[in-house]
């Protein structure tokens, strides 16, 4: 089929696309127009997106001791003590 320059196919006919000024009046099926668009604008074709996920290598925290332990008696009234420091304890000499 041929159509005019700078046109587009419509069903009433082939039409300049800016102006829509009809070019060729010629019955055209809506199959027909809707095929060349989409041979003119094709979609998209989606690729398989692969998924950037690698196994790792567990690691080891280091936050934590790995092994527990009972706390001695000291360590426990340390913590349980309120912060109280006299002056001369925090000069630095």
């Amino acid at each position: 089929m041929s159509a005019p320059k700078n046109s587009v196919p419509t069903l009433t006919g082939w039409v300049h696309p800016t102006s829509g000024e009809l070019l060729k009046s010629q019955k055209l099926s809506p199959a027909f127009v809707a095929e060349w668009h989409e041979a003119r604008n094709p979609k998209p074709v989606k690729k398989a997106v692969k998924p950037d996920w690698r196994p790792h290598t567990p690691r080891t925290l280091h936050e934590a001791p790995a092994v527990e332990r009972e706390i001695t008696e000291e360590e426990k009234t340390w913590h349980e003590s309120p912060a109280t420091f006299a002056p001369q304890e925090l000069k630095e000499d």
